[in-house]
């Protein structure tokens, strides 16, 4: 009973840090974009060692459990490529060919049962960030499953690929489900709201 519950913990330790890890490097991306909407985020604070915190962080979690931690880091990649399949990246690939690849990676790593997981968990997941900011993304004009899809079509997908996760990895499924509570508490208690000023805005704009 001891191994299974100390099992269970790690599972959820790897899963909690390694969606921690993929939030942080994701607020990495768009700590413009955060700034811009008066949010200044973990990473924004840290500024240039926030990405080498974040792999110390994701080495962490691939210790408690390599497996798990490895398929929600190579599934959250390949799933954040589907914004703009065929953007050029900085490797010369389409970002298409590196949500292939990241999947085949995880495939080798975790068997396909855990690339099936890894891909449909964090589609699920992705898709349900947007559902949540459907109506902020469209006063920015950000990229968002709903707006491009429709609200039902997302929350159909939503479904199917939870199904899919739960059938791959039930376990992982239920964890991860958990672990993403926390991840979404620890990110909203550490994000902190900026005044006019503090976005570089000087008092007289509040008058234009």
């Amino acid at each position: 009973m001891y191994g299974s519950w100390l099992d269970l913990v790690r599972l959820f330790g790897a899963l909690l840090l390694a969606g921690v890890a993929v939030k942080w490097m994701d607020d990495v991306l768009d700590v413009d974009y955060d700034l811009c909407q008066g949010q200044r985020t973990l990473a924004a604070r840290f500024g240039r060692a926030a990405l080498p915190y974040a792999m110390v962080v994701m080495a962490c979690a691939v210790a408690l459990a390599e497996g798990p931690a490895l398929a929600a880091f190579l599934g959250a990649y390949a799933v954040g490529m589907f914004a703009r399949p065929l953007e050029r990246l900085p490797s010369h690939f389409p970002a298409w060919a590196e949500s292939v690849i990241a999947l085949c990676l995880c495939a080798l790593m975790v068997g396909w049962r855990g690339a099936l997981w890894s891909v449909s968990f964090m589609l699920a997941v992705d898709w349900l960030d947007d559902l949540v900011d459907r109506f902020r993304d469209a006063e920015t004009g950000q990229w968002n499953a709903v707006i491009r899809f429709g609200l039902v079509e997302v929350l159909l997908t939503i479904l199917g690929a939870m199904a899919v996760a739960i059938f791959s990895e039930v376990m992982w499924s239920l964890v991860g489900l958990i672990a993403l509570a926390v991840v979404t508490v620890v990110s909203e208690s550490t994000t902190s709201r900026l005044v006019p000023e503090d976005r570089g805005e000087g008092p007289w704009s509040r008058l234009s």
